[in-house]
């Protein structure tokens, strides 16, 4: 069987990294990755090295869409859309997998209903109302023939939409990522730096029209305030990163340590070792709770997500973010374990199994 997998972000291929890593002993199914968005661009830490690092088995395709200085459209969306049909004509994959949300990600799932391609969609049926992520998610799934889904309000979510026709393919298999961290929790690893510091996410949210930049600044002075690091990561390609960029690059404090990209290794380094996490990625929901370091999540991007005890929420004021930084510093950073929404470590083998199981349906057609 051949599947095409794409990803056109780092949070894409950081989900899927794992899969990957996985079907590279399976010989039953051989797949191609397919590379593109902002894995090309140098504002974004050009992340498609870091994906020829990890020798993988299966041979990367890549094209250029985006333009460095500017967020995706209709033409950015036109490339990928037209490049994914001509792709999958070539190729002829029985499958293209594509995983969550992203714009890109839209337009992959487009090109390859027009090229008549399966797609499997992995990571619908989530919820996110302060996105626009949420309109391509529920696209991608309207696309899509099987639903890999991720936790069981998302299965029920999608069991709910009409344009779904057969449930008996929407499988609840959990989260890829928590299969990895899992394993990397458990292993020592030395201190990344001398002092106690946040990890800071922040990513656009125009569809709110939330003031992102001036709380995320306001939020570093305070931290810088209590005598705590802070470790950023870029933003991801919405609308708006500009602005948010512009904050993170005129920090010049010693103790504020900048990102473009951590990968997943390092990523999961400083979600095991933070103090705080603090901002609105959706990886405060899935992958930072089995850390069980004290979470906020900042203003209503992920509204709608489900979402662990462990995670706070707030509006973007910030006294309220003050009371909570104080809160947790007199706490002492408290851990606490979390409910394990996004599964318990068995993902990836759900996944294989199941792939396996469509193999078996193509060599029977």
């Amino acid at each position: 069987m051949k599947i095409l997998f794409f990803t056109g972000s780092r949070s894409e291929y950081g989900i899927i990294r794992p899969l990957l890593m996985a079907l590279d002993n399976v010989d039953s199914i051989h797949y191609k990755l397919i590379v593109t968005g902002s894995h090309l661009l140098e504002k974004f830490g050009t992340t498609i090295e870091s994906i020829k690092k990890d020798n993988l088995s299966g041979e990367i395709i890549q094209f250029a869409a985006f333009e460095e200085n500017s967020s995706p459209g209709l033409i950015e969306f036109n490339t990928v859309s037209e490049n994914i049909s001509t792709i999958c004509e070539n190729e002829k994959p029985h499958y293209v997998f594509i995983t969550g949300d992203r714009i890109e990600a839209y337009a992959c799932a487009i090109g390859a209903h027009f090229s008549k391609t399966t797609i499997i969609h992995y990571g619908g049926g989530n919820i996110s109302k302060g996105s626009w992520d949420d309109i391509y998610r529920y696209n991608i799934s309207n696309l899509a023939k099987y639903h890999f889904v991720t936790n069981e309000v998302a299965s029920e979510n999608l069991k709910q939409v009409p344009a779904l026709l057969d449930k008996n393919k929407i499988y609840n298999i959990g989260s890829f990522s928590v299969d990895y961290l899992l394993d990397f929790k458990v292993k020592n690893d030395n201190p990344l730096y001398s002092n106690s510091f946040a990890l800071m996410t922040f990513h656009p949210s125009q569809k709110l029209d939330e003031n992102i930049a001036e709380i995320m600044e306001q939020t570093i002075d305070y931290l810088l305030n209590r005598k705590m690091s802070i470790v950023i990561t870029y933003p991801n390609t919405d609308p708006g990163f500009e602005e948010i960029v512009s904050v993170i690059n005129k920090q010049n404090d010693s103790n504020v340590t900048i990102h473009k990209n951590l990968g997943s290794d390092q990523f999961y380094s400083h979600l095991k070792q933070a103090k705080l996490i603090i901002g609105n990625s959706s990886s405060s929901f899935v992958e930072a709770p089995y850390f069980g370091n004290p979470i906020l999540n900042i203003g209503k991007r992920q509204d709608g997500r489900i979402s662990d005890k462990i995670i706070s929420h707030c509006d973007l004021n910030i006294e309220s973010i003050k009371a909570w930084i104080d809160q947790q510093i007199s706490c002492n950073f408290e851990k606490k374990n979390c409910e394990q929404l996004f599964g318990k470590g068995h993902s990836i083998n759900l996944a294989v199994d199941l792939l396996n199981r469509l193999s078996n349906e193509c060599k029977h057609r």
